[in-house]
């Protein structure tokens, strides 16, 4: 991770909606089932190995449910 890079981080009230997934340019935000067999609600999932820190994801969420990682 770069330390310079500010990362968002998902909030429990994600919805699942798939809007950040589809503003993020690069790709680093994904949908993700919060169990490991496939079940249960999706989740948005960052690889911050991806994620430049251009903010595209923030005004995409409807509920707010992305924020700056402060670590």
């Amino acid at each position: 991770m770069n330390p310079s890079v500010k990362y968002p981080a998902v909030l429990a009230n994600c919805t699942g909606c798939g809007r950040c997934v589809a503003a993020c340019p690069q790709r680093a935000l994904s949908l993700e089932t919060e169990l490991p067999n496939g079940l249960g609600r999706k989740l948005a999932v960052l690889t911050p190995r991806l994620c430049t820190g251009c903010g595209e994801c923030f005004p995409a969420c409807p509920h707010q449910a992305l924020r700056i990682d402060p670590a």
